[in-house]
């Protein structure tokens, strides 16, 4: 019976028994080690999908051992193995390059507005560069002779396509102000003959032919929108604006293009294109050989970046947060005050010796007409977009109401935006939101700039260095003084991310209120924003100041009280309100990601300090408040803090607890909010109903209620986590935030232990610490690279695979000119309907009707 299980190879009886098996076991373990290797460097490492496949194999034995795991294949995955399916996970910019037909392009742009941020950005840093080499090589920024002068219009700037159709029509047939603001959406020619007779003026538009700008009206709509409108539909509202940015918005003061090691700023000082400027035939002449024109911004950017140097702020935060002052920087105690008086009286002594620069004029033109005006009657500075309110849109109610854009840059509501089944607008939301804060941080650490990230951005930096999954908005705060800097040196400022990384570009526009610094009439809070040019969302920005407001926040009622209680002849304090003073009580709201809701009670009745005593009080409390009455003590805000938030430098306060204490209940703990669950083993917010949905999977198809859920994730997390992972969602966020969110969580570990001195004499442990701690921190001041899409790429991706075309890296190739208008989600316009049900009955519900303005007979 042995001798029927022998092999029959002659060969094999050469070898004796014994060493037989032990080459066979050589063999197995060599082939084990190829296929291992090639598994792990080729296939499992090139298709994300695998790795939840290899790892339900896996050892691991609890849910952080898993974690560890998939964070080590993901160092290796290669995107490209299968980029149709991946393509969000890639975050380089891609498809920068363009060919294009030079003669096509220029025909286009008589007759309509086209937009493409490739042909802009290559024509500008061409043109941009041989002004630098002629006329400031070395980038200095020592007198306003040195500026390097460029024309501009937000033609070459904006996607302006919204307003295409109305310039098909003949100029005698296009809609009036009254044809738009009465009809809106519904405007044709037939209706234009029956209703616009009669007179009709509106302050916020005026028709071609009053219109005295430089735009030929072959490329205007009809009607010109100089202000912002009463309220409208949404759909409207972005026709409006897109009026507004062609016809009446002025040309940025400055712009200015970010790079690694600086900036390179430049001066608008003409309304032009860059065709009727003629340095669009100037980049033609440069590069054009054929027929055709590759535009390539990156190239371009590049190119400046080599032989020029870039500007260099005069402060260094790289140089002034290191390990000997722990990575932290003292705030001075000045720079709460604000002098506005010795400011003007410093300008105009320069003015009288002409050594005034023009960016410090302005400024002052600026402070006066600010300190001209009467606090208690300051119109508004930031306007939004003003909708009708409620109302639905395609079947629905809309869940936006505008507060959250800025009415000249308003391109459509996000929720409302999606342009085919590959679009998801949450995706757009987090790409527009990091985009947006990430340039704002790598911005201001390399200006210089005290920016300190408030309320609810600072409680997201908190749980995981995101922003959180839920919000639309993001907030930031200065010392006056830097506020004050900050306005004169960058008002009305284009500011350019690092084209090697994207192209979005963000507007800066300051208040004109800026030496008001108590809340007034209530209608500016806001000091300052950082606007995104594509879509209107923006950054808060508010400034902190040493005022004489009366009112305080308990917290600080108290200490005061506490002070006055040991000074034996002080009777100040009869004049103090009650500690329990509603309005600015120190009792957090409900949830986290609210912030506290202040109670309108009347105040006439309780005594309050004189604007002197209550300065005076303020002074020694040392409390600094923004115009919303929003206060801070000088030891909670400062030494700030080096942190990293959305993969970029930032300056967390001091005391921050205390600060998020003060506005959030159980902020700081609470991690179930607005239908989202903090998964410590993901360190990021995860949807409930993703959840729900593994969970359910794991428990064999039944359904557990909230109460029961997350016990059972305790008692299940490994199996809920692999399935979790199956969802591409969770793992592109997994794959994209894990090195963040893991810096993050050991920053506040390795912060906890060092401040502790948690080490029993342990040397080595600590210096170890230490050292890790320094690595962590120097590496946050080189943080560069997004952790999001570029949007253009987003949009730009998702158009080819509506149109079917496999997606591939492009960044070696030019993609063709296609015959579109514009890549900034230029949605088909559907008309929304009234949402307040007494005037649902009064107008027919329309739905899923494309109302784009069309020519009579057609």
């Amino acid at each position: 019976m042995l001798e029927k299980l022998k092999p029959r190879s002659y060969h094999s009886r050469l070898i004796p028994r014994k060493k037989r098996c032990i080459l066979l076991l050589a063999l197995i373990c060599a082939i084990q080690t190829i296929f291992f290797t090639f598994y792990q460097t080729n296939k499992d490492f090139d298709v994300l999908s695998d790795i939840t496949s290899y790892l339900k194999f896996s050892l691991s034995s609890t849910p952080s051992d898993l974690i560890e795991k998939i964070e080590n294949k993901l160092i290796n995955v290669d995107l490209s193995s299968d980029y149709n399916r991946y393509w969000k996970f890639y975050t380089d910019l891609n498809s920068y390059k363009l060919k294009f037909n030079p003669m096509t392009y220029l025909t286009q742009r008589e007759k309509k507005h086209f937009f493409d941020p490739r042909i802009t950005y290559s024509v500008y840093l061409n043109h941009i560069r041989k002004q630098f080499e002629l006329n400031n090589p070395s980038n200095l920024d020592t007198n306003d002779d040195l500026r390097i002068k460029v024309p501009f219009s937000w033609q070459d700037w904006v996607d302006l396509s919204v307003l295409n159709p109305y310039l098909e029509y003949k100029e005698e047939d296009k809609p009036t102000c009254k044809d738009i603001l009465t009809q809106g959406l519904d405007y044709t020619v037939t209706s234009k003959s029956e209703k616009s007779s009669g007179k009709f003026v509106d302050k916020s538009c005026v028709d071609n032919k009053d219109y005295k700008g430089n735009t030929p009206k072959t490329l205007l709509p009809g009607f010109n929108f100089i202000e912002r409108s009463d309220k409208k539909t949404f759909l409207e509202k972005k026709i409006h604006a897109k009026s507004y940015l062609l016809s009446s918005a002025p040309i940025p003061n400055s712009i200015l293009f970010l790079s690694t090691n600086g900036t390179y700023e430049v001066f608008p000082d003409q309304d032009q294109t860059m065709i009727d400027s003629g340095i669009f035939n100037e980049y033609l002449n440069d590069y054009s050989t054929s027929d055709s024109n590759i535009a390539d911004p990156v190239d371009e950017f590049n190119k400046l970046v080599d032989n020029i140097p870039a500007r260099k702020a005069d402060v260094d935060f790289n140089e002034l947060l290191n390990y000997e002052n722990d990575y932290k920087y003292d705030i001075p105690l000045e720079s709460f005050t604000y002098d506005y008086e010795s400011i003007i009286k410093n300008y105009e002594s320069k003015s009288k010796s002409k050594s005034l620069r023009l960016k410090e004029k302005k400024h002052l033109d600026s402070l006066k007409y600010s300190k001209s005006l009467n606090s208690k009657k300051l119109p508004k500075s930031f306007k939004e977009v003003n909708i009708n309110w409620p109302a639905s849109y395609n079947g629905h109610r809309l869940t936006e109401n505008g507060g959250h854009y800025d009415y000249r840059f308003f391109n459509g509501f996000l929720t409302e935006s999606q342009i085919n089944d590959f679009d998801e607008v949450n995706e757009k939301r987090k790409i527009i939101l990091h985009r947006m804060l990430h340039t704002w941080l790598q911005f201001t650490y390399k200006q210089g700039i005290v920016s300190l990230i408030a309320h609810g951005s600072l409680l997201s930096w908190y749980w995981d260095g995101l922003v959180f999954e839920w919000d639309n908005d993001i907030d930031v705060q200065m010392p006056i003084m830097e506020l004050d800097k900050f306005s004169m040196k960058f008002n009305n400022s284009l500011i350019v991310e690092d084209l090697n990384y994207g192209f979005h570009k963000y507007y800066i526009d300051c208040g004109s209120f800026i030496t008001h610094r108590t809340k007034g009439n209530g209608q500016n809070n806001i000091d300052a924003r950082f606007i995104d040019a594509d879509s209107g969302m923006y950054i808060d920005i508010t400034g902190l100041a040493l005022t004489d407001t009366a009112k305080l926040p308990s917290r600080f009622e108290r200490k005061w009280k506490q002070i006055n209680s040991s000074d034996k002849d002080n009777n100040k304090d009869t004049e103090i309100k009650d500690e329990n003073d509603e309005e600015f009580s120190d009792d957090p709201p409900v949830l986290p990601g609210k912030r506290k809701k202040k109670l309108n009670t009347a105040t006439e009745t309780v005594p309050q300090l004189s604007p002197k005593a209550a300065l005076a009080r303020n002074t020694e409390l040392q409390v600094f408040n923004c115009r919303n009455n929003h206060f801070y003590s000088y030891e909670e805000l400062s030494p700030v803090s080096l942190s990293m938030m959305e993969g970029a430098p930032c300056l967390i306060p001091n005391d921050y607890s205390s600060v998020l204490n003060s506005e959030y209940v159980k902020g700081l703990t609470r991690d179930l909010f607005n239908k989202h669950k903090y998964l410590n083993d993901l360190r990021f917010w995860v949807p409930i109903k993703q959840i729900q949905k593994a969970v359910k999977i794991v428990n064999n198809g039944k359904s557990l209620r909230m109460s029961k859920l997350m016990s059972f994730y305790e008692d299940h997390g490994l199996e809920i986590l692999l399935k979790l992972f199956e969802d591409d969602e969770i793992l592109k966020e997994f794959y994209l935030t894990h090195q963040i969110t893991n810096n993050h969580a050991l920053e506040f570990e390795l912060i906890r232990k060092l401040k502790e001195n948690d080490y029993n004499d342990n040397e080595i442990e600590f210096e170890v610490d230490k050292a890790q701690y320094i690595e962590l921190m120097e590496s946050y001041k080189h943080m560069e690279k997004p952790l999001r899409k570029d949007l253009f790429n987003y949009l730009n991706e998702i158009e080819k695979l509506g149109n079917f075309i496999q997606l591939e890296l492009e960044n070696d190739q030019a993609s063709i000119l296609d015959n579109g208008e514009g890549f900034y989600y230029s949605n088909a316009i559907k008309k929304p309907t009234d949402g307040n049900p007494r005037n649902r009955k009064k107008k027919k519900k329309i739905d899923n009707v494309n109302t784009q303005p069309t020519k009579a007979g057609s």
